[in-house]
């Protein structure tokens, strides 16, 4: 089954929120147990040839489509309107180190002035990264860093 992938503003994380009707879809799959907090989700593009793992953590979209932050979208380079099958991924390497750097000179002047909130923030909007990925961070009073993985332990963890 391929759902649309929306690009949304007002979203202030990094993970994707589901049409009702994928939620059941994924949960019909899972039975009896319950889906869990944090999935991992591949999204496939067969026309494009291209896929992007994301992660869903419970919001439900407003839309029969996949809702996607625009800014994160665009940071993975995620079309919008594109058409993807879904796929729930298991058995995921996480990492036990992730080493990430602002993406630009503006991203690193941001950080210095709110490194300690950046910190507490970044958990609660991005689960899901792998090397050479770039990502958003939303601040308190609008501010955006852009950040890029610069590595992963294990290699080709997430």
């Amino acid at each position: 089954m391929e759902f649309q992938v929306k690009h949304v503003g007002g979203i202030e994380n990094c993970f994707v929120s589901l049409p009702f009707n994928l939620i059941q879809i994924l949960e019909s799959t899972r039975r009896p147990a319950p889906l869990p907090p944090l999935l991992t989700l591949e999204l496939r593009s067969p026309s494009a040839n291209r896929h992007w793992t994301v992660a869903w953590s419970g919001a439900t979209s407003s839309s029969s489509s996949i809702e996607v932050a625009q800014q994160f979208a665009e940071c993975i380079s995620l079309p919008d309107h594109i058409s993807v099958q879904v796929r729930a991924v298991s058995n995921v390497v996480n990492a036990t180190l992730v080493t990430i750097e602002p993406h630009s000179e503006d991203d690193w002047e941001v950080l210095e002035l709110n490194a300690e909130q950046a910190e507490a923030s970044i958990l609660k909007q991005v689960r899901i990264v792998n090397e050479g990925m770039r990502f958003p961070l939303w601040l308190h009073g609008g501010a955006v860093i852009t950040f890029l993985v610069v590595s992963t332990s294990p290699k080709r963890a997430v």
